[in-house]
């Protein structure tokens, strides 16, 4: 057991309504509310690392990926009920076909031939790509809506192989999903491609945020960040200390923590930045966890 606030090592915070559900390293999960208090006890449900997660309505759904077992499980969690610890992984090693180890605790659960990423809340349901197979989105049940091919760029194509969908969001515009090397797709309901084009970044994506009177924050693996208002236009960069790796609109300002360093973007344009001997992980409220699971207050 860690002798940390928290209790381990976290490396995301998922956030509802009233409940946000933080991550460890190891596959723990705990919930907590707006004031930082544990709901319920530390569990995990899975002996494998959690790779992407995302809260649908009053469910929390996650992937997790043994690689060297060769074990994937998507599964749901209602938010609402308790959390139990579910096998270790020898039980994983010694899986049964007929009897497959699932999450513990979990409203249902899948069994993965393929890895899932970018798992996104869109509109109650669920959007996620799976690596050289398709784009998915499903209920927050499981059944199938629609499935796509993943969309090509013959300009990212010759430079990047390995490149993969990060993220889904849904906008005015229609449900627009971004990959690592800056493609950009926009499709309507049923997953036709309605616009396509490639984002000029210094270095390779990890994340966004979209805020319909603002537009959009794109977090960069390096020293960098981009704004831009649309995706047809230039991105404005901006120089850090390191990743972004939690970013929240608030009062039209943008506002992250991140390695060693939180961050402010005002509505005017000025940037603002403020070192930490730590590294940001995620942000509730005016609180930082970090990532040796301590809260503290934002530096900005």
């Amino acid at each position: 057991m860690s002798d940390s606030e928290i209790g381990f090592a976290p490396i995301k915070i998922d956030s509802g309504e009233e409940i946000h559900v933080i991550s460890g390293v190891s596959g723990q999960l705990l919930k907590v509310d707006e004031n930082l208090n544990p709901i319920a006890e530390i569990s995990q449900p899975f002996p494998a690392m959690i790779t992407s997660s995302t809260i649908v309505g009053d469910k929390w759904i996650g992937i997790w990926v043994e690689r060297e077992l060769r074990q994937a499980r998507m599964a749901a969690f209602d938010l609402n009920e308790e959390w139990l610890d579910g096998g270790k992984k020898a039980s994983l090693r010694n899986n049964k076909v007929n009897f497959p180890l699932h999450p513990s605790s979990s409203t249902w659960s899948q069994i993965l031939d393929s890895e899932p990423t970018a798992l996104s809340e869109i509109d109650n349901s669920i959007c996620f790509s799976t690596i050289n197979r398709g784009i998915y989105r499903i209920d927050s049940e499981s059944n199938e809506i629609w499935r796509a091919e993943i969309p090509k760029w013959e300009d990212i194509e010759k430079i990047d192989s390995s490149d993969e969908i990060i993220g889904f969001v849904n906008t005015e515009d229609g449900i627009v999903l971004i990959s690592k090397a800056g493609g950009f797709a926009i499709m309507d309901k049923e997953s036709n491609i309605i616009q396509k084009g490639v984002l000029k970044m210094p270095e390779v994506i990890t994340g966004f945020l979209y805020e319909k009177d603002k537009g959009w924050f794109i977090k960069l693996n390096g020293k960098y960040f981009a704004t831009l208002s649309s995706l047809n236009e230039t991105p404005k960069i901006y120089k850090v200390l390191g990743p972004v790796y939690d970013v929240k609109y608030i009062k039209g300002d943008w506002i992250w923590t991140g390695w060693r360093h939180d961050g402010k973007l005002n509505k005017d344009g000025k940037l603002t930045l403020k070192s930490r001997e730590n590294i940001g992980i995620g942000i509730i409220g005016d609180n930082v966890l970090t990532n040796d699971g301590e809260w503290e207050k934002i530096r900005i």
